[in-house]
C-alpha cells in the first residue's frame, strides 16, 4: 500500500520535471528537449526541485498576472505559452 502514493508522487515528479524543462528548452531553441531533461535529471534532488519549483511559480505568477486583464490576457498567455513550448 506504501508504494502506492511512492509512485504517484514519482509520477508527478517527473511530469512536472518534463513541463519545467520544456518552458526552458522554449527559450533554449538550439539544445533539443531531451538534453535538457536529462541535464535537469543528472542533478541532485534538491536542485531540481528549487529549479522546477521556480519555473512553474513563475508561470503561475505570470498567468495570475494575466488574469488581471480578463479572458483577453489569459488567452495570451495560453496563446505565448504554447508558441514557446511548441
Amino acid at each position: 500500500m506504501a508504494s502506492a502514493p511512492l509512485s504517484l508522487a514519482h509520477r508527478t515528479g517527473i511530469t512536472c520535471r518534463r513541463a519545467a524543462a520544456a518552458v526552458v528548452g522554449g527559450f533554449l531553441r538550439n539544445r533539443p528537449l531531451a538534453e535538457i531533461d536529462a541535464a535537469l535529471a543528472a542533478r541532485p534532488a534538491r536542485e531540481q526541485a528549487l529549479l522546477v519549483g521556480g519555473v512553474l511559480a513563475a508561470l503561475a505568477l505570470l498567468s495570475l498576472l494575466a488574469a488581471q486583464f480578463g479572458v483577453v490576457g489569459m488567452l495570451g498567455f495560453w496563446l505565448a505559452l504554447i508558441v514557446l513550448v511548441n
